[in-house]
């Protein structure tokens, strides 16, 4: 995927800012397994021209900006079907260990965040975004990409769309810029995007979530981006993974933080041969699901779910059903500190 095509999926995926958040914290988990079943029919069409090539994945669950997963030589293995084609296997994300690795983290939080409860990450195979929010339809966030190393990302200049450069201070004694949207005044209206070359050279970019009434200032955004720390950083999750079959591993991940009224909630989304399961652990309660097919128990106080869409039954059946996929999850307890970045052994 170019520069230009991230640009432009971010603006896309950017408007999602001014929609009310999902009610509940298992709607947002299982839309991993459900926007990747939205993505087949562009992979498959991918295939004809980039056989070899491993297909691009994205979610679209919280606000994503351009920008890149964990780089790694491993590939996945496409085991033989006769239902459909070989696809491009999907190539995974994070480290051998640890599939949430975030590119960079906040420093300096305004005082109505904290570093620890109100912090949560996404991770796909195009970007691997921080975000620090309230949550809730009314809630303030601000969401943090840090791109690979490369050129500065390129704005969008399209028919349809015309992102330009609007100056701001420097951050660090770096470049830096507002980008907005002329064409589309709607987005500007709903967040606020800074994007600065950071002292390593690496571009990043904050977004600011800021429903009406909310806005953070610009001078807070500045202080929030003058303390990013830029570097790897595998984030701990309540669980841990044994015994995952050949070839399937995570191609997604996700830690959500408390939103208003809701418990934290940690996914991984495992694919192989274009088809996805998701595996959900959260406090247990009265939790809902979605649409999507489901089997869960309990233990340590947590809930540990599997959920494929129907279209990717057959790959949960491969391996014995929902319910047996859900023994592979272990997990560490409630309490934070037990958590582990050992998530693959």
């Amino acid at each position: 995927m170019t520069t230009t095509e991230h640009s432009d999926l971010a603006a896309r995926l950017a408007a999602l800012a001014d929609e009310p958040a999902p009610p509940a914290a298992f709607d947002i988990a299982t839309s991993i397994v459900r926007g990747r079943a939205r993505l087949r029919h562009r992979r498959r069409a991918q295939v004809g021209a980039v056989a070899a090539a491993t297909a691009a994945a994205v979610t679209a669950v919280l606000l994503l900006a351009p920008g890149g997963g964990i780089p790694t030589t491993r590939l996945l293995p496409a085991a033989p079907r006769t239902d459909h084609p070989i696809v491009a296997p999907a190539t995974p994300i994070g480290t051998p260990t640890d599939p949430l690795v975030a590119g960079g983290t906040f420093g300096w939080l305004p005082d109505w965040l904290d570093h620890e409860r109100n912090v949560g990450y996404q991770a796909s195979q195009d970007a691997v975004v921080t975000i620090a929010g309230l949550g809730g339809p009314s809630g303030r966030s601000l969401s943090l990409l840090v791109h690979p190393a490369g050129p500065e990302p390129a704005l969008i200049d399209s028919p349809t769309q015309k992102e330009e450069k609007e100056p701001a201070l420097a951050v660090n004694g770096r470049t830096a810029y507002w980008v907005t949207n002329p064409t589309h005044p709607t987005y500007d209206s709903g967040r606020r995007v800074l994007r600065w070359q950071t002292t390593s050279g690496r571009w990043a970019q904050l977004i600011s979530n800021r429903p009406r009434g909310t806005e953070i200032p610009d001078d807070v955004l500045l202080r929030v981006a003058a303390d990013v720390q830029v570097g790897e950083r595998a984030v701990p999750l309540p669980f841990w993974l044994s015994g995952l079959p050949a070839g399937l591993r995570p191609t997604e991940a996700l830690l959500t933080r408390p939103a208003v009224g809701q418990p934290w909630t940690a996914t991984v989304g495992l694919t192989l041969d274009d088809m996805s399961i998701g595996l959900i652990v959260a406090p247990d309660g009265e939790q809902r699901y979605g649409k999507s097919n489901t089997s869960c128990r309990s233990e340590q106080g947590l809930k540990i779910c599997a959920t494929v869409e129907s279209e990717s039954l057959p790959l949960a059946q491969r391996y014995g059903g929902l319910a047996a996929l859900t023994e592979l999850v272990h997990v560490t307890g409630v309490d934070p500190s037990t958590w582990t970045t050992d998530v693959i052994r």
